[in-house]
């Protein structure tokens, strides 16, 4: 009896640990002893090296900006990625000097259903020629925040600096947020973080590298609203 107690005992320890397991991968990014699930986004100043060398659990590619800028590498990138079987998101830099809707039309047409992850609103500027006052912007952005959400079915992920993030109180956006904070701790709750920017494997030069503060799963579009 006392063998088959201890049997039943590391068995049950056993179970345990593999619940605890993360259900994404971790990766070592730097010479300190902690390892993390990290992203990067990239944009056509980013320049691949190796894509068998690139270790990222999931990629940001920029995709516009505005009502007709498109990233040139934002397809050559999605496809490189999805290959190697990293999550591909993609992401919108929001300006003032255009429409949300055209702003949006342009992003629908260059990502199409072609993403693995939710789309990203990136908000951060106000440009000096097309200003807006905090109460605009908020309907401009929203304006944004709908149209992504009748089109994928989810509102996006905004990402912005906190002190714009609280300063255009983009919160009331009520979407999941990604907090610019470079080098910095986050005092925003953020499914993302943009840690720091540094070399990456596979990647020339330093990228931003963002650090996933949830289940990969949580930012998954998912196959139901791909097809809206």
């Amino acid at each position: 009896m006392r063998i088959i107690y201890i049997i039943i005992t590391i068995a049950l320890c056993l179970c345990a640990g593999c619940r605890g397991k993360s259900k994404h991968k971790r990766h070592k990014v730097d010479n300190s002893p902690i390892t993390y699930s990290y992203g990067i986004d990239l944009s056509n100043h980013n320049t691949v090296t190796n894509w068998n060398k690139v270790t990222a659990d999931f990629i940001f590619l920029k995709a516009t900006e505005g009502s007709t800028l498109r990233d040139k590498k934002f397809n050559k990138y999605r496809a490189a990625a999805q290959k190697r079987g990293i999550p591909v998101g993609a992401y919108h830099f929001f300006t003032t000097s255009s429409s949300a809707e055209k702003q949006f039309e342009n992003f629908r047409k260059v990502v199409g259903h072609n993403i693995d992850l939710i789309p990203v609103l990136d908000a951060e500027v106000i440009a000096k020629r097309y200003p807006m006052s905090k109460s605009r912007y908020l309907q401009h952005a929203k304006r944004f925040v709908d149209l992504c959400k009748k089109h994928y079915g989810v509102k996006p992920i905004i990402y912005s600096p906190e002190w714009f993030y609280k300063k255009y109180e983009l919160s009331r956006l009520d979407c999941m947020f990604w907090s610019g904070e470079i080098n910095r701790k986050p005092r925003v709750p953020h499914v993302i973080h943009q840690k720091t920017i540094r070399p990456v494997p596979g990647v020339a030069g330093e990228v931003d590298l963002d650090i996933l503060n949830c289940d990969i799963e949580k930012i998954r579009l998912k196959k139901q609203q791909t097809l809206q």
